[in-house]
């Protein structure tokens, strides 16, 4: 089967650090890392098979790993570090899991490693059944998700990022979102099999993620045999749109002790 090369953009040169976006987002989430990071390093974000006409079809979290895998290869790269927010942390865990010799250190963004609760599961598929629609996402649905996915800091004092977005996803098919929620929703616990993560490993959080709590994502610090925790206030799931400067900074120091070390 013909793989697919999920449209990217890219800035900068050296070392390699690619970035996979979270459910309802695309690859412009990573502007603010695309040009706040040293451009001693490629720094490349790409758009999910959700963002482009495969996004009609179901598609699952290993999917989403190959989908990366034939675009380091399209891009001639061997290793990469790569960062994953929420559903792209979800696929970041898979990828380093079924794909070790391709990375350099991973980045885990608003993303724990355990299943969903069964209510909770419930509760989204419902929510996300509702897109199983033509034509694009409701706005009623769009400021259901909006409190979801930013923090309470966010939404108090930054109303035109949320604004953005909430904007931008009512122009989005519906059924690619619903695909998308549909990919994670059923999860399976990975907790243990992080310590299989024989790699540099960053854990980038929100204080204010009420979609992901941190409490979720606290345990995986036993199993990575290299992770470090960052916390990032004044944040929500978004974090590295919400507090771009410490999330940079995290980012930026990470990069280093990979690369530089």
């Amino acid at each position: 089967m013909m793989n697919f090369i999920p449209p990217h953009r890219e800035t900068g040169s050296g070392p390699v650090v690619v970035f996979a976006h979270g459910t309802l987002m695309d690859h412009t989430m990573f502007d603010p890392q695309l040009a706040g990071l040293p451009d001693s390093y490629r720094k490349i974000a790409y758009n999910h098979r959700s963002r482009t006409e495969l996004g009609q079809q179901p598609f699952t979290l290993d999917q989403l790993a190959d989908d990366c895998v034939a675009l380091l290869d399209a891009l001639g790269i061997e290793k990469c570090v790569l960062a994953g927010m929420s559903m792209g942390g979800f696929m970041a865990l898979n990828f380093a899991l079924r794909y070790p010799q391709r990375l350099a250190g991973v980045v885990f963004i608003a993303a724990f490693p355990g299943a969903y609760a069964e209510e909770l599961q419930t509760q989204f598929r419902a929510e996300f059944g509702k897109l199983d629609i033509d034509g694009t996402i409701p706005q009623a649905w769009a400021e259901w998700a909006a409190p979801l996915c930013f923090g309470t800091t966010t939404r108090e004092k930054n109303k035109k990022l949320v604004s953005h977005w909430v904007d931008r996803w009512i122009t989005l098919p519906a059924r690619g979102a619903y695909h998308e929620g549909y990919s994670w929703i059923g999860k399976p616990n990975l907790l243990e099999r992080c310590s299989e993560i024989n790699i540099p490993a960053l854990v980038l959080h929100g204080e204010e993620d009420n979609v992901v709590p941190l409490s979720w994502t606290t345990p995986i610090m036993d199993y990575l045999p290299h992770g470090r925790l960052e916390v990032i206030p004044q944040a929500g799931h978004t974090v590295n749109c919400e507090n771009v400067v410490s999330s940079n900074r995290a980012l930026a120091r990470f990069l280093a002790e990979v690369y530089c070390s």
